[in-house]
């Protein structure tokens, strides 16, 4: 039941009776309060868009546009499923979080150390990490083809 769409992966049937057993465990190794895909749908990437794994030492942009869905966020956790601390309070991102002008085409750098201009999701060096997309309230557009839904794209830029 997993789906693949560029770095990202789900499975729809979070918070179903549908649920198969290895996805039960990895909610509850997690601590992922699922609800059904018709209410959210969690992609999880910890991979870029080359197939490469998501590395505190390097620098990431993350690009996108608007998202078939009423709400959405992208949150930046440590391997193990935890938030990360960062001088900067700051684990998510956020459709809340762009100006009209951003909506059609928005990006965040992700990195240790804050840009000098635009959307900044911190990272810590020397740490590999995972991020998580929540979709929620998906549009009928999105829950016809999710493997094909435009998905930010997560591209490696630099690397110290």
């Amino acid at each position: 039941g997993r789906l693949h769409n560029g770095p990202w992966t789900t499975a729809l049937n979070y918070g179903t009776t549908d649920t198969d057993a290895l996805t039960r465990a990895s909610v509850a190794l997690r601590g992922l309060l699922a609800l059904p895909s018709t209410e959210t749908v969690y992609w999880s990437a910890d991979i870029d868009d080359d197939g490469k794994p998501l590395s505190g030492n390097c620098t990431y942009s993350m690009t996108g546009g608007a998202l078939d869905a009423r709400w959405w966020s992208v949150t930046y956790y440590d391997r193990k499923g935890y938030l990360v601390a960062n001088p900067a309070n700051i684990w998510s991102f956020s459709g809340a979080s762009l100006t009209e002008a951003d909506k059609g085409n928005w990006r965040v750098a992700i990195t240790p150390d804050k840009p000098d201009a635009g959307h900044w999701l911190p990272s810590r060096k020397g740490q590999p990490f995972n991020l998580t997309l929540r979709m929620y309230n998906p549009g009928e557009g999105f829950r016809k083809a999710p493997d094909k839904a435009a998905l930010p794209i997560i591209k490696r830029e630099a690397c110290a």
